[in-house]
């Protein structure tokens, strides 16, 4: 190697090590200026009181929660609340700026735009105070009320702090958990329906018995349970509703949980969308394709699937058409395998798999809910039975049993009967030619070694 290149290399190491030392001594200078105002913990805040230009507000614990006291009482928005815990419990600052005795008025802390009253049980209350802000990097001057040393903290910790009466208010109309809904009530233009769940699964009680589309009715509990006004109105006795739309709802829906029952109403005046809870003296008003959710007759709300399984969730399957009768079972590998020899065969993954869909995509495409009809269907000799077992993939190891018995064609149509419902399903007739009526439907035309397979029969 040259004498350039050996130069070179010693000089960009040098430049580099110095480059080292200077950031090293930098960070030290830093950190040696860095400490905290207030050592306080979070969890141990009972009480917020808090004074910006927006006004003055008072915030206390409840349970793993927070309320709003003052102006006015409500819940509080708990991200925020606990956001402020989280950048002034405890307050670092990132450094110092005077010492005891500084001029208070050279920082604005004379007279602080900011003040907030921490007060933890078994400690004196501990109140902060902001100034100005520095024009350079954002930073806010900050000390505590009693007297001491002024510090800069970072400019984020005032953001929540500088919020207004609407940004500290919980939002949500309906405090609601959707997994503890049991039972659904309401009435819309379209009509009044009922709904319970029961053993895991959601029913129409009125103005029909039938299984309900879960999804649908999911889908509307959750957006119930996430419901949030976009701004609060107060009301003033039942006349004021007519201002709202209330006089005359637009919807009313009552929802059962083991805590009770919450109720709420839905109106719509001058094209603004309004909503009213139970036991509140203030009206929300809401997004206004919040009623869509409960929108349509009770034939909407009812499930037209047959099965209600997933292909890939089943686990066993039983066929029996006429005397042929086929039994199949997932192995370990998830392969399927006959439960019940047959001689020699082995399923055909894409058969079953096709047959599975066939089953899980079967819609009605109407329904049987006369008592003298369905007992007229039972009476006649099913042409086909299938038993579909299913695991749950999110509880391995339950397993639910869904039971069909296909009954004759009536022209264009098939019946087929859940005997777990007091209901059957007309199905296009398509669906008895995908059922298999002999070994060759479901099973590989090459037995398990390889070689072609037996004929049917022999």
């Amino acid at each position: 190697m040259n004498i350039r290149k050996i130069l070179a290399l010693a000089l960009a190491l040098a430049v580099l090590l110095a480059a080292i030392v200077l950031v090293d001594r930098r960070d030290r200078a830093r950190r040696s200026q860095e400490g905290t105002l207030l050592d306080l913990t979070a969890e141990a805040v009972e009480r917020i009181e808090l004074r910006n230009a927006r006004g003055a507000f008072a915030f206390s614990r409840d349970g793993v929660g927070w309320r709003l006291e003052k102006p006015v009482a409500a819940r509080a928005d708990k991200v925020i609340v606990e956001g402020i815990l989280d950048n002034f419990c405890p307050l670092k600052y990132d450094r110092l700026i005077a010492g005891q005795g500084a001029e208070l008025k050279d920082f604005g802390l004379d007279r602080p735009e900011i003040e907030l009253k921490l007060l933890a049980k078994g400690r004196p209350a501990a109140t902060v105070l902001l100034g100005t802000k520095n024009g350079i990097d954002g930073s806010s001057y900050a000390t505590l009320a009693d007297g001491g040393r002024v510090a800069a903290i970072a400019g984020y910790r005032r953001n929540d702090l500088e919020k207004d009466l609407f940004a500290f208010r919980d939002k949500k109309l309906f405090a609601i958990d959707p997994a503890s809904v049991t039972a659904l009530e309401f009435r819309t233009a379209a009509g009044a329906l009922a709904l319970a769940r029961k053993q895991g699964r959601w029913f129409l009680e009125r103005p029909l018995h039938s299984l309900a589309r879960e999804e649908k009715v999911g889908d509307l509990i959750s957006a119930a349970s996430l419901l949030e006004a976009t701004a609060f109105l107060p009301l003033a006795g039942d006349a004021a509703r007519a201002g709202f739309g209330l006089d005359r709802p637009l919807l009313t829906a009552e929802f059962t949980t083991p805590l009770g029952k919450r109720r709420i109403e839905i109106g719509r005046k001058d094209e603004a969308t309004y909503a009213l809870a139970d036991g509140s003296a203030e009206v929300g008003a809401i997004a206004g394709d919040f009623p869509d959710k409960f929108a349509g007759a009770a034939v909407d709300w009812r499930e037209k699937r047959v099965a209600r399984v997933f292909a890939f969730d089943v686990r066993e399957l039983s066929v029996r058409r006429g005397a042929f009768q086929a039994d199949l079972s997932r192995d370990d590998s998830g392969s399927w395998v006959f439960s019940r020899p047959a001689a020699g065969r082995k399923p055909d993954e894409e058969k079953t798999d096709a047959l599975l869909a066939a089953l899980a995509d079967l819609e009605a495409a109407s329904f049987v809910d006369d008592p003298g009809a369905l007992a007229g269907v039972a009476r006649q000799a099913a042409v086909a039975r299938v038993v579909l077992k299913t695991e749950d993939p999110a509880v391995p190891g339950k397993r639910s049993e869904r039971i069909l018995e296909f009954f004759p064609a009536q022209g264009e149509e098939v019946v087929v009967r859940d005997p777990s419902l007091a209901y059957a399903f007309r199905v296009n007739r398509g669906i008895l030619g995908k059922l298999p009526g002999k070994i060759d439907d479901i099973a590989s035309s090459s037995s398990p070694d390889g070689s072609a397979a037996p004929k049917a029969g022999n």
